[in-house]
């Protein structure tokens, strides 16, 4: 008699994210080009997702596309939604759009007056990885001095 193996949901649902994933480097590594509809249909993933995996998965291939996608082909609604992402409270997904925005460099600068809002405060964010540094990144792309990194005061118990 087969065995069944069952997975938990949420193991289930890394192992789609790693392969939705894994498809879609395989397609950018092919140098397929990035039309507007699969950055349209990434951002709704972003927004739409049903977990936060699936939405940083979203995101991280939101980074992807954009690494090989000429900045100025992206147009100025497209760019606005991209922009309008940083406003989730999710922060592994603002990591990828920032650094999504940061793949466009000067094009999209219109991003520069968020991320600098959102420093301050993902600044002193805890945990071992925050957008901190990929919004700095993106604010240097830009052609932007990040402003000096916060001083964070340890958390009182």
């Amino acid at each position: 008699m087969a065995k069944i193996i069952r997975l938990p949901l949420l193991r289930f649902g890394v192992l789609a994210a790693m392969l939705v994933c894994a498809v879609c480097s395989a397609a950018q590594s092919s140098g397929a080009a990035v039309s507007k509809g699969q950055l349209e249909e990434t951002i709704a993933s972003i927004r739409a997702g049903e977990t936060l995996t699936i939405r940083t998965s979203a995101a991280k291939h939101l980074s992807d596309l954009t690494r090989s996608i000429d900045p100025e082909e992206v147009d100025d609604p497209t760019l606005k939604e991209l922009v309008s992402l940083l406003s989730t409270n999710e922060d592994s997904v603002r990591f990828w759009v920032a650094a999504s925005l940061g793949r466009l460099g000067p094009r999209a600068k219109v991003a520069v007056p968020v991320l600098l809002k959102l420093l301050p405060e993902v600044g002193c964010l805890g945990g071992a990885l925050t957008s901190a540094p990929a919004i700095r990144l993106a604010l240097k792309r830009m052609g932007e001095t990040p402003p000096p990194r916060p001083e964070c005061r340890a958390a009182s118990r």
